[in-house]
């Protein structure tokens, strides 16, 4: 019989992890513009150069849609991501690993997950996934034909959150890997916490706010507001980014509840005219600030 077989579970760590490293790759030399950006520096002729980070970037983006196909038809039985025959399984007399045993190639686990009615793919997702499979076979072999761009690691990207994973479901499972992991917090947790809204930015910067928003499963086309408990704690000790993705819910002119992206909180808020002359926002936090300019307000 066949012993350690995974679960589920153990395929959604490895392909949240997979896909926030492929991730950070990229954000990790992106930073570096912002370091030289009072000098003349073509950052795609540097990217040409750092082929290397962009292949490994979409190398792991490939293994996390694979460790999530392989997810979803392990909620069925691990068993069913088996190539070899049953017979060399191992008999009631002797047992094997799953670990020593060959799994299904990416071809196949992407057609057994389309058979069990896991997942529809349109034309056009397979088509993206199919271009996907040969440039990371390309890479394997060493053979790259195109050079890589981050443009379409992130064009690539959006299609497997929208239309593979679903929107806003890896953004969840994203934030809940970040915020178990065990040194989470061992600085300031709300300022890390907060800190997610860096990847918010990242994707914006790529795809904008109408895709990124697709893939957050939120509108961020709707004027957008400072979050009151994120910007805090990234800005209270000194300055780090504007946290400013939290959106009315209702989007209505007299809605009072506020709803961040990044933190998940709902906040109340009061819908009162901003003090600040030059300020046309109506959005007041319950701790006394304008969510459109976060100016102080005196209501007293």
């Amino acid at each position: 019989m066949i012993v350690d077989r995974p679960a589920p579970k153990d395929f959604e760590r490895q392909s949240i992890q997979y896909l926030i490293q492929s991730i950070d790759l990229i954000t990790s030399n992106d930073h570096k513009d912002e370091d030289i950006e009072d000098y003349e520096v073509d950052m795609a002729e540097c990217w040409k150069y750092h082929q290397g980070i962009l292949n490994n970037s979409l190398t792991l983006l490939f293994l996390s849609l694979e460790n999530l196909i392989k997810k979803e038809i392990c909620k069925i039985s691990p068993l069913m991501l088996l190539a070899d025959e049953p017979k060399k399984w191992g008999g009631r007399t002797s047992s094997k690993k799953f670990s020593e045993l060959f799994i299904l190639q990416f071809d196949d686990l992407l057609a057994l997950y389309q058979e069990l009615g896991l997942g529809k793919i349109s034309d056009q997702t397979a088509s993206k996934l199919e271009d996907l499979r040969k440039k990371r076979n390309q890479i394997t072999h060493g053979v790259i034909e195109d050079n890589i761009t981050p443009q379409y690691i992130l064009d690539i990207f959006y299609t497997l959150m929208v239309h593979i994973w679903g929107p806003g479901i890896w953004w969840t499972q994203l934030k809940e890997h970040i915020f178990n992991e065990p040194l989470f917090g061992i600085y300031d947790s709300d300022h890390e916490k907060a800190s997610v809204t860096t990847y918010i930015e990242f994707f914006v910067s790529y795809l904008g706010n109408k895709r990124t928003g697709e893939m957050l499963g939120h509108n961020l086309k709707q004027r957008n507001y400072f979050c009151p408990e994120c910007h805090y704690w990234l800005n209270h000790e000194w300055d780090v980014t504007d946290s400013k993705y939290a959106i009315l819910s209702p989007n209505t002119p007299s809605s009072e509840t506020l709803f961040c992206v990044v933190c998940s909180a709902s906040h109340n808020v009061e819908r009162k005219k901003c003090q600040e002359d030059d300020c046309k926002g109506n959005v007041i936090c319950m701790e006394g600030r304008c969510l459109t300019c976060f100016s102080e307000q005196d209501y007293r």
